[in-house]
């Protein structure tokens, strides 16, 4: 229950509930509301404020389930003072809670419980009323007093009939117990909340979708085609006339090395498609010591030919993060993008771990520093996307970031890039991936 405030009040006139057609009128455009707005707070808002005109309700929250931290949030509130509200609003409510919530000896109706108080909240002693619902449901004896039906919590479902979220709402204006026609009212609207909610789901889906679909259209058209012509100018070089057998053996080298650039990257874009449809699967806890130990080891094979140093400051701690088989991938991805980047004789990449912290939310941060060509502020926020690389760096190489991106963010964490001295981005950059902390049980 968000707030009590029982006992002796004012007594207010008796207003009727809505009629039907108003009912109907409110529900219509709530749901155009639903099917135009493609984000659901604001029509969770006005489902808040509808409930509370219609039924004269004196404060009422909306409550929906957070799929990455698997607790209900508080996305709407109506009738508190701005810092009340604003309090309101961080609450969470964890599974257990609304599992012992909806126990059935407190059900009104189907998905419609009453809000049982806590000890220091009772004016009545006989605890039992509260496990007869016939005694609950009674008139108003008192329009002064309290009733058990000031307080209920009605709950919406998903397809799959597990708890999407909740309406808790607190007393009517009216001082009017709430009939069996109201209470129906109220879990149509709640569901309407459920069905704002799994639009805004799907809606989000399919601009995904989208959005995935012209990530790697456009790679096909540009990155392959830009490789395409580089083997189209060498093989033409290679046969020109006037030149000669060595120059048209290595013309014919490059255009090989291009023409497996395109197999690559076909590969990376296959594994990005799957990684995207597959990437939060079977996740649990994984060794982040060994994962980074293993990927820096494959990443020094890779460059065998090459000067380089991979500084693991790991300490002696274990740390545990959630990820699957795909983990590899993350720091593989961004230990190589360090080491290409990077035109020094000797390369140095530095790796290590620290906490971090996003409000209540706790995460291990992996940072690999290198003392490479760096990245402009301008082109931050753009490097986990397709880069082609241009002359700077080998074509398509942005593409592992893009991988990077999309299984860190399948485990709920984070990716960004930073520079290594602040201000100047030449003097290299830093990477930082956040991944959840996890038992390692």
């Amino acid at each position: 229950m968000v707030s009590s405030s029982k006992g002796s009040r004012p007594r207010r006139g008796v207003k009727k509930w809505p009629t039907p057609p108003r009912l109907a009128g409110e529900m219509l455009s709530v749901l155009s509301d639903i099917m135009s707005v493609e984000s659901p707070d604001s029509v969770l808002q006005k489902i808040a404020e509808t409930i509370a005109e219609l039924f004269s309700i004196k404060a009422l929250i909306i409550c929906v389930l957070d799929e990455n931290e698997q607790v209900f949030r508080v996305r709407a509130a109506h009738g508190y003072g701005a810092d009340r509200e604003e309090q309101i609003m961080a609450i969470t409510y964890s599974q257990e809670r609304l599992g012992r919530d909806m126990d059935p000896k407190f059900m009104i109706s189907e998905n419609v419980y009453f809000v049982r108080p806590g000890p220091e909240d009772f004016d009545k002693t006989d605890e039992p009323l509260y496990f007869d619902v016939k005694s609950i449901t009674k008139p108003r004896g008192d329009l002064d007093e309290w009733h058990e039906l000031d307080y209920l919590k009605i709950v919406f479902m998903d397809r799959d009939n597990h708890p999407r979220g909740f309406i808790e709402i607190e007393e009517p204006e009216t001082r009017r117990t709430m009939d069996k026609d109201a209470i129906e009212a109220l879990r149509i609207f709640a569901e309407l909340a459920g069905v704002a909610i799994e639009n805004a789901k799907m809606y989000h889906a399919q601009v995904e979708i989208a959005q995935r679909t012209r990530f790697l259209a456009d790679i096909m058209a540009h990155d392959i085609n830009n490789y395409n012509q580089a083997v189209t100018s060498y093989l033409h070089m290679a046969l020109s006339t006037d030149v000669d057998p060595e120059k048209a053996v290595a013309y014919l080298e490059r255009a090989t090395e291009a023409a497996w650039g395109i197999n690559g990257l076909i590969q990376r874009a296959e594994k990005l498609a799957r990684i995207e449809e597959e990437g939060a699967k079977n996740t649990g806890p994984v060794d982040l010591v060994q994962t980074l130990k293993e990927s820096a080891g494959e990443v020094s094979r890779s460059n065998s030919g090459k000067d380089v140093t991979i500084d693991l400051n790991l300490g002696s701690q274990r740390y545990f993060v959630t990820g699957n088989e795909l983990i590899d991938e993350i720091f593989v991805n961004v230990i190589e993008n360090a080491v290409q980047y990077d035109a020094h004789e000797k390369i140095v990449v530095e790796v290590s771990v620290g906490e971090f912290f996003v409000d209540y939310r706790r995460y291990w941060c992996v940072s690999v520093a290198d003392n490479g060509i760096g990245i402009p502020d301008s082109k931050k926020s753009l490097v986990f996307g397709r880069m082609s690389g241009g002359a700077e760096g080998p074509p398509a190489l942005g593409l592992g970031l893009s991988i990077v991106r999309v299984i860190v963010e399948s485990y709920h964490g984070m990716v960004w890039v930073e520079d290594r001295v602040r201000g100047d981005h030449s003097k290299g950059s830093i990477f930082r991936v956040a991944l959840p902390m996890a038992s390692s049980t």
